[in-house]
């Protein structure tokens, strides 16, 4: 039988879509258990409140999931209404980072903005910024050491005026070169990412490296610290107020 030119691709596909909804139906799955719990009363008063965060920070996982493979299915369309305008960074880093506090107290895993009052803006687009760094807080959570810390900083560099935004966590697994070389490539996955989770789409940190590029004409790179993994991302044209 002759091969369809377009198989590979399909094949991808279908693996990429099946990743795709493992990792969304095992927590929604979760959060039906939960309230099917709360309703029957198995779950008491002093645990409903801790066993609801959870229930949200699944929730939350799943709308990342689906604002990426939003992205991937019509491209800049999926930001079309969003508008550029003041940016303060710290701000969006906050509301990046408090989607995953849930997850990250489950793990004893913090994320923590070393100068949070340092007021620097760029004029961009906070939707895409804020999608990025929940990529990477939401691979940080689940790929990073038991007890460890995720630490970002941000600051405007002088003589570029760039705005430099780190995020440094430290892996349960210390990835190879060739992971850091292709860690950016839709669909791939570190071998201590397979080893860590089974499945998953490899479509988050593609995502970051386009909206960086393309929405706010800047870069994003990965490079190992130490023990630990750090991303850089750089923003042309910011100031600081502070």
């Amino acid at each position: 039988m002759k091969r369809d030119s377009n198989y590979a691709d399909t094949e991808v596909d279908l693996t990429l879509l099946a990743n795709f909804t493992h990792q969304i139906i095992n927590p929604l799955n979760g959060v039906v258990g939960t309230l099917d719990n709360i309703i029957d009363g198995t779950i008491g008063p002093d645990r409903r409140e801790q066993r609801t965060k959870a229930a949200r920070g699944q929730l939350e996982n799943c709308i990342t999931l689906i604002r990426n493979l939003a992205y991937l299915a019509s491209g800049e369309n999926a930001f079309s209404d969003s508008v550029e305008r003041k940016v303060v960074l710290p701000q969006v880093i906050i509301e990046a980072a408090m989607f995953y506090q849930e997850e990250g107290k489950r793990r004893r895993i913090s994320i923590d903005l070393e100068n949070r009052s340092d007021q620097n803006l760029i004029t961009g687009h906070p939707e895409t910024l804020k999608q990025v760094l929940m990529n990477i807080f939401d691979n940080g959570i689940k790929y990073s050491a038991f007890g460890s810390q995720i630490l970002v900083k941000q600051w405007v560099q002088k003589n570029t005026n760039e705005a430099i935004i780190t995020v440094r966590s430290v892996p349960e697994q210390r990835l190879t070169t060739l992971d850091l070389e292709n860690i950016f490539l839709l669909g791939f996955r570190g071998d201590n990412a397979k080893q860590m989770i089974a499945s998953g789409t490899g479509l988050g940190l593609h995502i970051c490296k386009h909206l960086i590029e393309v929405k706010h004409t800047g870069s994003i790179s990965v490079q190992q610290d130490g023990n630990g993994l750090q991303f850089m991302i750089k923003i042309p044209g910011a100031w600081s107020t502070s």
